[in-house]
């Protein structure tokens, strides 16, 4: 037999099979030899002259893994989202002022944000999936323990319980995780997965509203605990793995079938956090993401009752209120691919103006027109909660301390929106409107957009840790 009849049969056989087993038989009838020396096939190396786990799968895992990641943003942080809804048939059942009742998502944000670098610390230490799986459940149950709650110390305790756990669904491990998964299209990757919670909470808004209409308030937190509990467990159990080694394959990389996977002993490149913090760069990004989460996160809570102060009906602002969440969601894929194909300049650029605009059309929302816009700028600026806080820590920093600096940089975000919701609600209660607030709101989109541009001219981005 010839050797290029073997080869024609390897040929056709490794489009289905991929065996080194034939390449075995073959090199039998003709010689090991005859076959190996034209690179066609050797049983350590695979039939093509590669080992297995550069050969690409034909639907590469790491896809499989921002699905997950967007359905544990959609239950774990997009459920959760919803507290505007809540704020006007709470307070009027239960005699509490909006300040009052919405300190609650205070308590939750401040103790999630400084338990960030521990979550940073255990995601080292432990499998993201067990940290995963263990923190949704007991946040799913705490929001199901607030249809029990009769007093406002009720909410404040189980607020605490919640916020225990809320880092389980973060952004800070999803983002973990898509950046072990990815190393090139991080940005489409990153917005795909955490366009979850946009997805979760327009989905959960009108279902809730519907049920608090119809039943009340306390079955509304009901069913969105129940929901979460059903699409988290399945989801993190079956989908998640941890590395692509898990799976026999390398992190993906464009057109990097012909490249080796990435070594195990690799120095990854970067800053460590300790140096990081003494940089102009990390602080300047410090205050751009404060006045992010300052002015992307205090009217989350406030568009419900702003709006129905203004005399408009409860399915209206509903609708508003979810199609602001259409847009973070359709917006984080976008900016995710805004910021692959444009870079940190344009993204920034567009993430800044959109958080001046919202506020600016807030303010002109008594034509009916102008909320739809404020609700566009708004889901489009809320973006930088999880889309850019990711990429300017990894193109700034580097990989090498990443999770560590992630957590920081998301740790100031949450104080900030921790803050700025009760911060809003109590100016309401003291001025009887939301004018101030939104002028307010307006500037610190100003300071964001200045330092987000400006910071890219300063260019410390000693990934190489030199």
């Amino acid at each position: 037999m010839k050797w290029f009849e073997v080869y024609r049969i390897i040929h056709l056989t490794q489009k289905r099979f991929s065996s080194c087993a034939i390449a075995r038989c073959a090199a039998r009838i003709v010689g090991k030899a005859s076959i190996a020396e034209r690179g066609f096939a050797t049983c350590s190396e695979g039939v093509w002259g590669r080992s297995p786990i550069h050969m690409k799968p034909k639907i590469f895992y790491g896809w499989f893994i921002v699905a997950a990641c967007m359905l544990i943003a959609a239950a774990g942080i997009g459920f959760h989202n919803t507290a505007s809804i809540f704020v006007r048939p709470v307070t009027e059942d239960l005699g509490l002022s909006r300040g009052e009742f919405i300190f609650y998502r205070t308590i939750i944000v401040m103790i999630s944000a400084g338990l960030l670098p521990l979550y940073g610390k255990l995601a080292k230490r432990f499998k993201i999936k067990h940290i995963m799986l263990a923190g949704t459940i007991g946040g799913a149950l705490s929001l199901i323990g607030y249809s029990f709650a009769w007093q406002l110390w009720h909410f404040y305790g189980l607020a605490v319980i919640n916020g225990l756990f809320a880092n389980a669904a973060h952004f800070m491990l999803i983002g973990i995780l898509i950046n072990r998964w990815f190393e090139d299209k991080r940005g489409l990757a990153l917005g795909i997965a955490f366009a979850g919670s946009g997805l979760g909470a327009a989905m959960m808004v009108p279902l809730a509203s519907q049920i608090i209409a119809l039943a009340d308030w306390r079955w509304g937190f009901r069913f969105s605990g129940v929901a979460a509990l059903i699409v988290l467990i399945p989801t993190i159990i079956f989908l998640i793995k941890e590395h692509p080694e898990d799976k026999g394959i390398a992190p993906y990389k464009t057109n990097s079938s012909d490249k080796p996977p990435v070594a195990p002993d690799r120095i990854p490149k970067g800053l460590m956090l300790s140096q990081a913090r003494k940089t102009p760069t990390f602080w300047i990004l410090a205050v751009a993401f404060l006045c992010i989460s300052i002015s992307a996160g205090a009217p989350n809570a406030h568009t419900a009752p702003y709006l129905g102060d203004l005399g408009y009906a409860s399915v209206f602002y509903s609708a508003v209120i979810s199609f602001s969440l259409v847009v973070l969601t359709v917006g984080k894929i976008f900016m995710g691919h805004v910021f692959d194909r444009f870079g940190l300049i344009v993204g920034g650029a567009v993430l800044g103006i959109s958080l001046i605009l919202s506020p600016i059309f807030a303010l002109l929302s008594a034509n009916p027109v102008a909320p739809w816009f404020y609700a566009f700028f708004l889901g489009l600026g809320s973006t930088g909660f999880s889309i850019a806080v990711n990429i300017y820590a990894m193109q700034f920093f580097g990989e090498r301390d990443f999770t560590a600096i992630l957590s920081v940089l998301s740790m100031i975000t949450a104080f900030g929106a921790a803050f700025a919701a009760p911060a809003v609600g109590f100016v309401y209660d003291f001025l009887g409107n939301y004018t101030v607030a939104w002028v307010t709101l307006a500037g610190l989109g100003f300071v964001a957009t200045f330092c987000l541009i400006a910071v890219n001219f300063i260019r410390e981005r000693l990934i190489d840790g030199t």
